[in-house]
């Protein structure tokens, strides 16, 4: 038996790393380590062959990604080190410098996180990245974490490797904690709403990673004529209800006669819809699961206008 606080800085761990994991085995993962009816000791036993991927270059010891998009402010940067490198849970010092931290989460986020994602993609020893991981864990702990609006302007980089880390930041507070993570997404609702003539594309990209459903009918509320919300278009919600049916059904092996070509019906009229967001919804379905889809689809999606549809419909295997 562990500690309890011990116990819960390494579930925290854990935590971070899952976030590190694929879309659907980190779905699946997740809902394994929030089983409180698992010791630590089955968590760690389960995940270790995970947890040891999601760590990569860390504890392989390989060259820290450089995140070039971003300017380490030296001061910042001291107090992170400091706190990841304290020596026990008493030490004052490290204590007083994460008061600082806090502080400025709360009232800077925009200045904070950047700084965090830095720290994080340089680690250089085994050590550090170990220790960074629960650093994560500690910032990212709740849902309603105010790093989030800091974080959400770091998605429209153009390092991929930044764009990576930062998703996974993101995961942690909208994956890692018990709130439904489909509901979460709503923490996104005013800013993509502010921006729905020009949709941030990495922010685009990080929300329908999480939930293409949830996306469809949150896009859909936003560019109706009078966007009320959780008021989702009734024909949006059917035609998301019929192809989810099939999906686990197709998952679980219970597939009828009929029910491949009316998810494909469904998903074809959605890949004529005058919103970009319902056909990136069909996209990311097709992506998710290659059976619902159709080659004819796929052409035509792949030449659509809008480059938010385009670009992954490409990715289309």
């Amino acid at each position: 038996m562990l500690p309890g606080r011990v116990e819960l800085c390494w579930m925290g761990f854990v935590r971070g790393c899952v976030a590190g994991l694929a879309g659907d085995t980190r779905t699946k993962v997740a809902s394994m380590v929030n089983d409180r009816r698992l010791t630590w000791q089955a968590t760690s036993a389960l995940l270790c062959p995970l947890l040891y991927l999601a760590l990569g270059n860390v504890l392989s010891g390989g060259q820290p990604k450089i995140a070039s998009d971003i300017a380490p402010d030296e001061k910042i940067q001291a107090s992170i080190h400091r706190i990841i490198m304290a020596k026990d849970d008493d030490d004052k010092e490290a204590r007083a410098e994460k008061v600082k931290l806090d502080s400025l989460a709360r009232k800077s986020p925009e200045i904070l996180a950047p700084q965090l994602i830095y720290y994080k993609m340089h680690v250089k020893t085994e050590q550090e990245g170990l220790r960074s991981l629960g650093m994560m864990a500690c910032f990212t702990k709740t849902w309603d974490s105010e790093l989030r609006s800091g974080l959400i302007s770091l998605l429209e980089t153009r390092d991929g490797k930044i764009y990576t880390e930062v998703c996974t930041w993101l995961n942690n507070i909208d994956v890692g904690s018990r709130i439904d993570a489909e509901s979460k997404l709503m923490s996104y609702r005013e800013t993509l709403l502010g921006r729905k003539e020009a949709p941030p594309r990495g922010l685009v990209g990080y929300v329908y990673e999480v939930s293409p459903r949830r996306d469809l009918l949150l896009f859909g509320e936003i560019y109706s004529e009078k966007p009320k919300f959780g008021d989702f278009p009734r024909d949006l919600v059917w035609s998301d209800h019929v192809i989810t049916t099939v999906k686990w059904r197709l998952l679980n092996r219970f597939l009828q006669e009929g029910d491949l070509e009316k998810a494909q019906k469904e998903l074809d009229t959605l890949s004529k819809h005058k919103g970009w967001y319902a056909r990136r919804y069909v996209v990311e379905t097709m992506r998710q699961t290659p059976k619902l889809g159709t080659p004819e689809i796929t052409e035509r999606l792949k030449k659509d206008a809008n480059p938010l549809v385009a670009d992954p419909a490409k990715l289309i295997e």
